[in-house]
């Protein structure tokens, strides 16, 4: 048996070809609305799972799917998560709160679904990432124009919210972003559309707002990601003395050059050391640092008390809103910041070890030409889940999701030809 790796099996070819494209175009569209539209990336999803369901009616189409989905077992692990988060819900109290979280969380299980079983091609996933570039570029000259003219675009307006509003992952995406352009000027890369002349600038401008936009989490995990990259591809000791110093460098001269490098961490340590005095000089509530401090702890203490099970999968928000209503430094409620504690207060130490298997299931595939690129991604991620809730918004998932999974997925050798079914 043998059936159309990529495209629905449908009996007229115009059409086939048809869903085929649509299905391409709504991969580019979905990787590419990351940095900028949630509604956009909700709409390239929607039309993505119409494309996967148009040949799944089809007997020979759904034992194709289905022999593909079994000889992929990376691929599990995320949607077994989200599945136990499902469960999670049968001790919850706030049954809204559950709907949520589960609704938040889908991109677990539709993304490897769908991508695992119905393939996109190697050039739609180039093209995909050169569109997410593109577009962490927009947000680069966003930043640069806000600079230079002092207009309030930073928070937008009513009917078009910035995407700047959420600055640490918005500088994650321009640190991704030229980790990508980095890679693609190799000699030996794969990773087509744009000449390395043009790559050169289009890095120069990333750069450039991610220094202005005085993300402290893009910054440092540009240095790392370039850091990790670098160690990989020179392993003379030589090379690799060369490359601290260069690093060592590269960071004193951001240091000493760029105020908006320095004075973000400056600030992060002035807010540390208030937390741990008291808070004698500033208010609680302005205090980034201080107040992940108070959410790790009290977050903690409700892991502690609920070890195996957590609090229920939609429960965290009914039970802990409460503990910050008269809070003695009257810091607000707000997630842990931390995507360890979340899913542990979620659901227990269990949901803990299950995403750390998850995530360790993605090691057993190579991605051969970008496998640097897509450890030093891995890296930058594990970095962020400690500072961040960065499962639980829309646009942390579906880039950690879509991103990691395309990385994994550009150079399957099935993705362009035939699909034969595994003999026995």
């Amino acid at each position: 048996m043998s059936a159309p790796l990529v495209g629905p099996t449908l009996k007229s070819p115009k059409t086939q070809w048809t869903w085929d494209k649509t299905y391409q175009v709504a991969i580019i569209l979905f990787v590419a609305s990351i940095p900028l539209s949630k509604a956009a990336g909700s709409v390239a999803e929607a039309l993505m799972a119409l494309c996967w369901l148009a040949g799944i009616g089809k007997s020979d189409e759904r034992a194709a799917r289905w022999q593909r989905w079994k000889q992929n077992s990376w691929l599990w692990g995320f949607p077994l998560l989200f599945l136990y988060y499902v469960i999670g819900g049968l001790h919850s109290v706030d049954v809204r709160g559950w709907l949520m979280e589960i609704n938040a969380k889908h991109y677990w299980v539709t993304l490897p679904l769908m991508w695992g079983t119905l393939r996109p091609h190697s050039k739609t996933i180039h093209c995909a990432w050169w569109t997410f570039v593109l577009c962490n570029l927009v947000v680069s000259l966003m930043v640069i124009w806000i600079h230079w003219t002092g207009l309030p675009l930073w928070e937008g307006t009513i009917k078009i919210p910035s995407p700047l509003v959420q600055r640490p992952r918005a500088s994650l995406f321009l640190a991704i972003s030229c980790l990508w352009l980095l890679h693609s000027m190799k000699r030996n890369t794969v990773a087509p559309l744009v000449p390395r002349p043009l790559a050169i600038p289009m890095l120069l401008i990333c750069l450039w707002g991610l220094i202005w936009m005085e993300g402290r989490i893009g910054q440092v995990a540009f240095v790392l990601g370039l850091g990790w990259m670098a160690w990989k591809e020179w392993t003379k000791v030589k090379e690799r003395l060369l490359l601290v110093m260069g690093l060592g460098f590269l960071v004193g001269v951001g240091w000493i050059g760029f105020s908006s490098i320095r004075e973000p961490f400056l600030e992060a340590i002035q807010e540390y050391n208030e937390s741990q005095a008291g808070y004698p000089h500033s208010e609680p509530e302005f205090s980034s640092i201080g107040m992940r401090f108070t959410y790790w702890n009290t977050y903690w203490d409700l892991l502690r008390k609920n070890p195996w099970l957590g609090l229920g999968s939609g429960d965290l928000d009914h039970i802990a809103k409460p503990l910050f209503q008269d809070h003695p430094l009257e810091i607000p409620f707000h997630r842990p910041h931390n995507q360890w504690l979340e899913l542990g207060v979620h659901l227990g130490f269990p949901a803990i070890l299950l995403a750390l298997g998850a995530w360790a299931l993605w090691w057993t595939k190579r991605c051969l030409e970008h496998q640097f690129l897509w450890e030093a991604l891995t890296l930058v991620w594990f970095l962020s889940t400690w500072l961040d809730c960065t499962w639980s918004t829309q646009a942390g998932l579906s880039a950690f999701m879509g991103l990691s999974l395309t990385l994994l997925l550009v150079e399957d050798p099935e993705n362009q030809g035939p699909y034969h079914e595994a003999s026995a």
